[in-house]
């Protein structure tokens, strides 16, 4: 799968807390779901550089990113024979294929969204999916980089965020998660991604500010005293702070109109 086909592995992280999980049920979906497929595409431009300073709406976010050139935001990406090192190829394997029926019935469904029967499709996978992460947990655990790489871990990550049919199911992982970035087999947007998921599905406050709704092109920051918070806590997982990040989110937002 080509870099810009794999940016659609975040496609739905932007789900609002107490969703269904039934993509008919609720149209007000759609509007965080897609919002995710731009969120996950920037760090592909971030890291180009692609915006001229003289005409960087966002200079904030142009001079972070060159102040952390080691910094990025995108999933990993296997290379070339890297299955060679991985200890459980065939699971790799079946992750790689379900989190890319996963994001082609996600495509399909961003394209008509209006489609019911696409939504459902979408929600069947996920169900599918949900049941085989459920059982691949209870037998094996969560999947190690040593078991299926970097890549592996990241798309494992793909379908728990899309396990909102189980919350509790989420949050019982949530440690192991932790455990998976601080061994430096998860990246750090994977997890302020996850987290914030769990704390809104839990009708707690987000702690790195990963939520919005792209349909509404507004992108609001929290007023000052609460915006320093979620900047402290992303600084702690060396994510730019929430103001530059908005601002990248509004210019993409402007450029998919």
């Amino acid at each position: 799968m080509s870099p810009a086909h794999r940016a659609f592995d975040t496609l739905d992280v932007f789900q609002a807390a107490g969703w269904t999980n039934n993509p008919a049920a609720h149209v007000s979906q759609m509007r965080m779901i897609s919002f995710a497929l731009v969120l996950s595409i920037l760090p592909l431009v971030q890291a180009h550089g692609a915006v001229a300073p003289s005409a960087d709406p966002c200079p904030g976010a142009t001079s972070w990113n060159r102040t952390h050139p080691t910094v990025s935001e995108a999933a990993p990406r296997i290379e070339g024979g890297a299955e060679s090192t991985i200890t459980d190829a065939a699971l790799f394997k079946e992750l790689q294929a379900r989190v890319d029926r996963d994001q082609a019935a996600r495509r399909s469904w961003l394209a008509t969204p209006g489609d019911e029967a696409l939504a459902g499709s979408v929600n069947e996978i996920d169900a599918a999916n949900l049941s085989w992460l459920q059982k691949l947990v209870s037998e094996k655990g969560f999947p190690t980089a040593a078991q299926v790489g970097k890549e592996g871990v990241h798309l494992t990550w793909v379908l728990l965020q899309h396990a909102d049919q189980d919350p509790q199911f989420q949050r019982e992982l949530l440690p192991v998660l932790e455990q998976r970035y601080s061994a430096g087999e998860l990246p750090a947007n994977d997890l302020a991604r996850f987290t914030d998921r769990v704390l809104l599905a839990s009708d707690k406050p987000q702690r790195y500010g990963t939520q919005f709704d792209w349909f509404s092109g507004e992108f609001t920051l929290p007023e000052p005293a609460r915006l320093a918070e979620i900047d402290k806590e992303r600084a702690s997982l060396g994510l730019m702070p929430l103001r530059d990040y908005v601002c990248k989110l509004g210019e993409a937002r402007r450029g998919a109109k």
